[in-house]
């Protein structure tokens, strides 16, 4: 499976536009993912042209090696406690066979490198190197809804690494302004390691810039602070 696919969508206003899918999303790895999570951004389509926003009913995985949190994440919330149980024995069936392949893969390895002669080796260099980057993962969870997962997420994280915005509000003009404003936000939000986005009204344009509270904290002094 990839990590994510770009996709193509037309709006109901009629523009077209690409978008990027997550089927996978491990915070480790990318830690801005999980701020996109907590801003509401992830794996959600706003068009260009006028705002409206799409959240994608594709499920993904959610992977916090740092906080042992594993998850299959069903977007929809709302299916019926028959539809969930239905989904769980799939996801139970899938496990097994998961399971019993990479069991038979191992086994055949196993098989292919074994040798007659007697090796004082206990491990081979590999093994070592897998062990120290693949730790075993935790059980995996299945979570519906997005919002239950950034409930959850949110719980798992310390005071200084929850979600910070700061709001840069002016009139909605010109549309070049609008696009120097935007580009000025991305790249205080790029120096902090931190995320920017637009968030376009009728009469007023707001440009958050997001991420953990505390570098979000420590900009927002800097932007205070007389020159």
């Amino acid at each position: 499976m990839p990590r994510s696919t770009e996709i193509t969508l037309t709006c109901v206003c009629g523009n077209q536009f690409t978008a990027i899918r997550y089927h996978t999303v491990n915070v480790t790895l990318e830690p801005h993912l999980l701020y996109r999570l907590l801003a509401g951004t992830l794996n959600i389509a706003v068009c260009p042209n006028c705002g409206r926003r799409a959240e994608s009913a594709h499920p993904f995985i959610y992977h916090d090696m740092k906080r042992g949190l594993f998850a299959y994440v069903y977007a929809d919330e709302t299916l019926s406690e028959d539809e969930r149980e239905v989904l769980l024995q799939q996801l139970r069936a899938a496990y097994v066979q998961a399971v019993e392949e990479s069991e038979r893969i191992t086994q055949r390895n196993q098989r292919l490198h074994e040798t007659p002669r007697p090796t004082v080796r206990r491990s081979r260099p590999y093994d070592d190197i897998r062990a120290a980057i693949e730790p075993d993962s935790p059980p995996m969870q299945v979570i519906f809804g997005t919002g239950n997962l950034v409930t959850l997420v949110d719980s798992l994280l310390e005071p200084e690494e929850k979600l910070g915005k700061i709001a840069l509000n002016y009139a909605h003009h010109d549309p070049a302004e609008s696009e120097r404003i935007l580009a000025i936000a991305q790249q205080l939000a790029s120096q902090a390691g931190c995320e920017a986005m637009l968030n376009d009204g009728d009469d007023l344009q707001v440009v958050y810039i997001y991420g953990p509270r505390g570098r979000i904290n420590a900009l927002a002094k800097a932007l205070h602070t007389p020159a």
